[in-house]
């Protein structure tokens, strides 16, 4: 049975541990939409993966990496709520 979110993946399987370098990136985006939002959340999100693809061709595996992707963005974003951290809209 699959997880209701695709953020409850956390064993040896997930798409983060796959694909530790999308998930970083996802995590480097959410840091850099937290210092400067121009875009909501989603936007900005989705315009730096796309960013990521642009010189990376067609690759293997595109929906597990767009779900590393999307798991470090969010674990970021998580993490930033828990601290209290202060996010600046531009």
């Amino acid at each position: 049975m699959r997880p209701v979110s695709s953020h409850a993946h956390i064993g040896q399987n997930s798409p983060a541990k796959r694909f530790p370098f999308f998930a970083s990136a996802g995590s480097d985006a959410a840091a850099l939409w937290l210092q400067c939002a121009p875009l909501s959340m989603a936007e900005f999100r989705d315009l730096r993966y796309r960013n990521l693809l642009s010189g990376l061709g067609c690759l293997d595996g595109a929906f597990a990496r767009r779900e590393a992707f999307n798991d470090g963005f969010a674990r970021r974003i998580a993490h930033a709520i828990v601290s209290r951290e202060e996010v600046r809209n531009g």
